[in-house]
């Protein structure tokens, strides 16, 4: 099975590499997907067929050695997701930034929560791997989208209703307190690091 998948990759990994040398000497920083292009839906269903780990030697080849979160882990077992990424960013809680985040539905992760659905998955990059990102009242509305899945460096709340939601999570952890104390959703669809 393995060398079926080195046999899949090994031609476009040549490839890859040679255009990553390429883009290296063009650019110094990423400005968007590695291609240059959107995800289609056809590619995002090819990748759902492959196993994590073929995906990220073949990352790692292209020149993506970090593209995946060390201590993820999915909420029960079987999970699997494939999708384009809808990031949100969470900063500490700061009482002097407090006053400049939008409230209510108008705050990033509800932004966030209405881009996504049956082709997306939503990360959320959380301050800390036992800080709560949301639990089962945020995380109904990612259930009525259809969400392909949620992806968190930090930890999810509320785990039996979540798991009834049906769509996979992977998180650091479970936690059961509330995230506020500790960070707030900051930016919607920008850059972030999600992961040790």
């Amino acid at each position: 099975m393995l060398r079926q998948a080195y046999n899949r990759l090994a031609p476009s990994a040549a490839r890859a590499v040679a255009a990553s040398k390429a883009s290296a000497q063009r650019a110094a920083f990423a400005t968007g997907p590695a291609s240059g292009g959107a995800i289609s839906d056809e590619l995002l269903q090819k990748l759902g067929t492959m196993s994590t780990q073929t995906l990220i030697d073949g990352l790692w080849v292209m020149g993506w050695p970090t593209s995946h979160i060390s201590g993820a882990r999915p909420l029960q077992d079987g999970m699997k997701c494939v999708g384009r990424a809808v990031t949100v960013q969470f900063v500490p809680a700061r009482p002097d930034i407090a006053s400049d985040k939008p409230g209510g539905v108008d705050s990033p992760e509800y932004e966030a929560f209405e881009k996504v659905g049956p082709n997306e998955v939503i990360v959320l990059a959380s301050v800390g791997p036992w800080e709560s990102v949301g639990g089962d009242i945020k995380f109904l509305r990612l259930y009525q989208k259809q969400v392909a899945g949620l992806v968190t460096d930090g930890s999810v709340r509320d785990t039996n209703v979540l798991k009834e939601y049906g769509f996979p999570v992977f998180s650091y952890s479970t936690t059961p307190r509330q995230g506020p104390h500790a960070h707030q959703p900051w930016a919607c669809d920008v850059v972030v690091n999600c992961g040790p």
